[in-house]
């Protein structure tokens, strides 16, 4: 085996170059054995590792036989041979007759690799013969594997010294390990599993195995010191507590419990349950806990989580008291211990808890909800909950917000207005009994009504801040969606405070109320806006875990992305995006990244898929009356269409943006895609059917004085224009401030452009124009418009555009009837070649009568074999 097996698909993470040592070792010359020992701690993943060595070596001709340690067997002598001999053997026996059974099992010419699992537990004897016999034996190597013995083992200082050490995986590796093994694990469980496991290959393949395949888990869970195994892990670690009094376990426990490593104050607080203060030394003899640098760790990564969750309940509640004292009135552990060894409601232990709640906490909505349930008063309670629902939103915990909505609707919704408007903003119940969550969530900061009593609010007091007075982003967002013209001044405002303190770097100074920004310079049109705030948003949000918000501020970058062209960037936010959604269980959020992704694939003119990807959003958008997801995926139809040269089925999905009877009517979004209405609506002969609307847009841009939109009114009045007005339209497009990083849409006024100057015969002007209209469409990644800018220049005479088909030049076709003959033979219709070659369907009829001619055949379905494609 060599150090390229570590690149197979079934190799292991992590584990390169103990793959590189042990090929290495089996590739020594024959001439004698050897042997080799692989050591690690319980879960550090020996058995994929001899696994994955097994497979490498029968796969490379040798002879593999696979024997294993049984802890029940350890000491009984003679007991690991019997795998080879039918009966027990010892001594100078034992080892003649374990070298006459590896000579059975090996072939002529084939060495020989005894693999031993568990080495730990074979018992002596039968090792001291298996070892001699291996070194001994021309041809025949060794490859064992254990765990380090506990330091009581009366075979700890004589077992052999290890060739080979694993260590815990690094932080790369154990990432992909858990992506493997639970893909759509939230990030925030995540980065948990990956902290508690401390790159334990078992552990992370356990603890990941268990959160994917169960429902979210449980708040006892959440609030743990951590998380729980998974049965067959559990038993094996708890295994190395065999043994242990009940007074070292219940000092155990209460490290497990507490969030101190200072061995000092361990010390301290375990004088509560071992006055004599001797279990902890006890403790660090057996190696279960150790002190390295004046802290405490336990003894194994896992061992933490199988003491805490081996205890009893009552157990538990015990130690949780006995820490409580440590910590002053106030502090939150203080609440936290004081809450989980509660026994019955206590309203005091409650709001301690509930005021004590730091902000980033990623476990919040855990402890707003165990908060909630310690409150003797129901609305009280769903109150709490109301809490823990708001911060299970900001952090993406789309399953817990359904859940706990769900619970407080039962409780009191209906009995307190004030818990009632909560329960609606998180989200009202749908068609199917779920709660339809909002998208973008950009909820106010207050997560509900405070705690009833004196200190209550005045109902005046509830009601939302008035954006006039307040300049609330959350609230601007959502008005500047409903009515952009009313907000825009407002809104720009803030934008510009904003851009401001991010150029001193002051902002964002509260991501969850700063996100809100990242949606108002979307509904402004202010892409660059968009993206600026958005990346400075996005890396203050996802490090304390608000995944939820982050998820909504990734959707408007990637829609700012979209509009400025860039590409990568759209598609490097979607798989994100996607990947967010799925962990979350959000459709909706998933189907909103699948958007910019679909518009993306309509530039590249990538047909394939494209309609069941827009198939898909429109299934899911339709039935629940989201007509800005819908808008988004017809906008994406249409271009592709346009793209292809089908105008009138454009035409026919773009329309549906702005028709009073259209199934996907959106202003917003029929504002962004009115220069691909108003070109559909032209090359399909139906301007004035698209004169009101750009009408429509100008009256909106008077108020708005979007930048973006004035671009699109000045191209669509030349497209519609006539004589010699187009010019002076397509020159104010160009010259419209604030639009130089819209790659995409320029280049597609530069192409219109550059036709009608091609067409005015002023070829000169018209190859600048064309020229910068391919470079720009290339660096967008927009294929099919590089193409289109192509055709332009070589009708130009720009001869440097030319591709010409194999067969063309032996038929002498022009270059302008070759690009016809290729779209005709792509199955392009007159007009549809027309429109990508800016031509008439009369001109493109005779060049095709000519191509025939040139061509020797009669019908454009003989183009392909005589084109030679």
């Amino acid at each position: 085996m060599t150090p390229d097996d570590a690149a197979l698909p079934h190799a292991l993470f992590g584990r390169g170059a103990e793959l590189a040592a042990i090929g290495a070792f089996l590739e020594r010359p024959g001439e004698s054995g050897g042997v080799l020992t692989v050591h690690g701690e319980l879960g550090s993943g020996k058995s994929a590792l001899l696994r994955e060595v097994r497979r490498a070596a029968g796969a490379r001709g040798r002879t593999v036989v696979a024997l294993r340690g049984y802890r029940s067997e350890a000491g009984l002598p003679g007991a690991g041979l019997t795998q080879l001999l039918p009966v027990a053997a010892c001594g100078p026996d034992a080892r003649s007759a374990a070298a006459e059974a590896l000579r059975r099992h090996t072939r002529a010419g084939r060495p020989l690799l005894v693999v031993l699992d568990d080495a730990q537990w074979f018992d002596g004897p039968s090792l001291d013969a298996l070892l001699m016999v291996c070194r001994e034996t021309a041809g025949t190597a060794l490859l064992m594997a254990g765990r380090p013995l506990p330091r009581g083992d009366a075979r700890h200082a004589s077992g052999p010294v290890p060739d080979l050490v694993l260590g815990p995986l690094a932080g790369t590796d154990a990432e992909r390990l858990l992506r493997r093994h639970g893909p759509d694990v939230p990030p925030l469980l995540a980065n948990r599993v990956l902290r508690e496991t401390e790159g334990n290959p078992a552990g992370l393949v356990s603890v990941t195995g268990l959160l994917a395949s169960a429902a979210p888990p449980a708040a006892e869970a959440l609030l743990a010191p951590r998380l729980p195994l998974g049965d067959a892990l559990h038993t094996r670690v708890t295994s190395l507590l065999a043994g242990v009094p009940e007074s070292v376990r219940d000092v155990l426990l209460l490290a497990a419990v507490a969030d101190t490593v200072q061995p000092e104050l361990l010390r301290e607080a375990a004088r509560a349950v071992d006055p004599a203060d001797r279990a902890l030394d006890a403790a660090e003899d057996r190696g279960l806990l150790r002190t390295e640098s004046a802290t405490v760790r336990f003894g194994h990564p896992l061992l933490r989580s199988a003491v805490y969750w081996e205890a009893s309940r009552a157990r538990r509640r015990r130690a949780h008291l006995a820490l409580a004292g440590r910590d002053g009135p106030g502090s939150y552990r203080r609440a936290l211990h004081r809450a989980l060894a509660s026994t019955a409601p206590d309203e005091a232990t409650a709001r301690e808890l509930e005021d004590s709640v730091p902000e980033d906490l990623p476990e919040a909505a855990a402890v707003h909800e165990l908060a909630a349930d310690l409150s003797p008063r129901p609305a009280d309670r769903a109150r709490g909950l109301v809490r823990a629902a708001w911060a299970a939103q900001v952090r993406d915990q789309t399953g817990e917000v359904r859940r706990l909505v769900a619970r407080i609707t039962a409780l009191s919704a209906g009995r307190c207005p004030e818990t009632a408007a909560a329960v609606a903003a998180l989200g009202s119940p749908g068609p199917a009994g779920g709660p339809v969550l909002p998208w973008p969530p950009f909820p106010p900061p207050a997560a509900g009504p405070a705690r009833g009593g004196p200190s209550a609010p005045r109902a005046s007091d509830a009601r939302p801040p008035d954006p006039r007075t307040d300049r609330h982003p959350a609230l601007l967002s959502a008005l500047c969606w409903t009515d952009r013209t009313a907000h825009a001044d407002r809104g720009r405002a803030l934008l510009a405070t904003a851009g401001a303190a991010l150029a001193r770097g002051r902002f964002p100074l509260e991501p969850l109320r700063d996100a809100a920004l990242v949606s108002v310079a979307t509904a402004l049109d202010d892409p660059l806006a968009a993206e600026r705030l958005g990346g400075a948003v996005l890396d203050s949000l996802t490090g304390p875990g608000y995944f939820g918000t982050a998820r909504a501020v990734l959707a408007h970058r990637q829609l700012a992305r979209l509009h400025l062209g860039d590409r990568e960037g759209v598609l490097r936010d979607g798989d994100t995006g996607e990947r967010w959604s799925r962990a979350a269980d959000d459709p909706h959020a998933a189907a909103v990244f699948r958007c910019g992704v679909a518009q993306v694939r309509a530039w590249e003119g990538a047909e394939e898929g494209h309609t069941a990807l827009t198939d898909g959003i429109l299934a899911f958008a339709l039935p629940r009356g989201l007509p800005l997801l819908a808008s988004r995926a017809r906008w994406a139809r249409g271009s592709m269409a346009l793209a292809h040269g089908r105008p009138e089925d454009a035409y026919e999905e773009l329309r549906m943006l702005s028709d009073p009877g259209g199934d996907a009517r959106h202003p917003v979004v029929a504002a962004w895609a009115l220069g691909d209405l108003v070109a559909a609506a032209v090359a399909s002969r139906r301007e004035d059917a698209v004169r009101d609307r750009v009408r429509w847009a100008a009256e909106v841009n008077r108020s708005l004085r979007s930048a973006a939109l004035e671009h699109l009114l000045a191209r669509s009045l030349a497209l519609l224009g006539e004589g010699d007005a187009p010019e002076e339209h397509f020159t104010r497009a160009l010259a419209v401030p604030g639009t130089g990083a819209l790659r995409y849409e320029r280049a597609r006024t530069r192409l219109a452009f550059g036709e009608w100057l091609r067409r005015r015969r002023r070829v000169l002007e018209a190859r600048d124009q064309l020229q910068r209209a391919r470079d720009a469409f290339a660096s967008a990644g927009a294929a099919v418009w590089v193409r289109r800018a192509d055709s332009e220049l070589l009708a130009a005479g720009d001869a440097t555009a030319a591709d010409p088909l194999r067969g063309a030049a032996g038929l002498g076709l022009t270059p302008r009837e070759a690009e016809v003959a290729r779209l005709a033979a792509q199955g392009l219709s007159n007009q549809g070649i027309g429109w990508q070659l800016g031509l008439t369907h009369r001109t493109v009829a005779s060049h095709l009568s000519r191509v025939f001619a040139k061509a020797g055949v009669t019908s454009r379905k003989q183009l392909p074999a005589v084109l030679g494609r």
